[in-house]
């Protein structure tokens, strides 16, 4: 497989560099997933806080839109 010890450790360094880059991306995707679940939770609180507006923003069923303005 290596011939010298000095192959061996270039081989070595060069799995060692690719792990590393491994961890990395994983680190990366960890932090965008994190930031993907906090926006997503964000937008959901934002839309559920619009629809209770909207519920409290309605007029009762009886009313009619003449009777409004006056």
């Amino acid at each position: 497989m290596w011939r010298t010890a000095e192959e061996f450790h270039a081989f070595a360094n060069e799995m060692q560099t690719l792990i590393w880059q491994g961890v990395a991306a994983v680190m990366a995707a960890r932090v965008s997933i994190a930031e993907s679940h906090r926006l997503c939770e964000e937008t959901r609180e934002l839309l559920a806080a619009r629809r209770d507006d909207r519920r409290l923003r309605r007029r009762p069923l009886n009313e009619s839109p003449a009777s409004r303005r006056r």
